[in-house]
């Protein structure tokens, strides 16, 4: 089950390849109950989650998404298989852009989600993508995107990361503009057995090198079994 960042399609998860056995399974977490708040949705993920089944159940989650799995983790325990976070954190600390809330209901507009993809994709990604990412993004609008981010700022999961028993890998781009690599070292330090894998890449890796971030997940995936 994958779950993207704010104002970010599911759709976003589509380039990267998976191994044979493997698919994706995006939600839109954002259009669900809770109107984007993150713990609503996660609380509303682990209610539908399904009983322990044949084959493996592994959760990736992107940045604010990435918020979202972490509760999830938490709560599922051994229920969860594995659990892949992409350019995320377990706090709002030290987050790159405090001020993006406010910002976002004074100028919601054409010229706003062009900004803020541009920051979250790369200019790349953008123009490869970027007509389906801004009808994502003007469709969902701005309430539920606010409530998304200010929900993740009032949130500290760093306590939690000790609840988390699953195998996890930590995927950080080495030029993301939102998250520091702290915020990915504190996720590997506080999640038992966690490994960090640094791409070459900004915020969304699945855009800007899914190649380099399908390689990451399978040799991930394949130790799963």
């Amino acid at each position: 089950m994958a779950l993207p960042g704010t104002l970010l399609p599911p759709t976003i998860f589509a380039p990267v390849a998976l191994a044979a056995g493997w698919t994706w399974q995006p939600l839109d977490w954002l259009a669900g109950p809770g109107d984007g708040d993150l713990e609503v949705a996660a609380s509303e993920i682990v209610a539908r989650w399904p009983a322990r089944e044949l084959g493996h159940r592994v959760l990736v989650g992107h940045s604010a998404g990435g918020v979202v799995a972490l509760q999830v983790a938490a709560a599922l325990g051994a229920r969860l298989d594995g659990l892949v976070l992409i350019g995320t954190g377990a706090s709002a600390v030290d987050h790159g852009d405090p001020d993006l809330p406010q910002r976002l209901l004074a100028q919601w507009g054409e010229a706003f989600i062009n900004a803020f993809l541009l920051r979250c994709v790369g200019r790349a990604a953008l123009d490869r993508h970027g007509d389906a990412l801004r009808r994502y993004a003007l469709a969902t609008g701005p309430e539920r995107a606010h409530r998304a981010m200010t929900s993740l700022r009032g949130l500290d999961l760093t306590p939690q990361l000790g609840e988390i028993r699953c195998p996890t890998l930590i995927v950080h781009g080495q030029q993301d503009p939102a998250r520091s690599l702290r915020h990915a070292q504190v996720l590997a330090s506080g999640i038992a057995d966690a490994r960090l894998e640094t791409l070459d890449a900004g915020h969304t890796p699945m855009l800007e090198c899914p190649d380099a971030l399908a390689a990451c997940l399978d040799d991930f995936l394949s130790e799963l079994g």
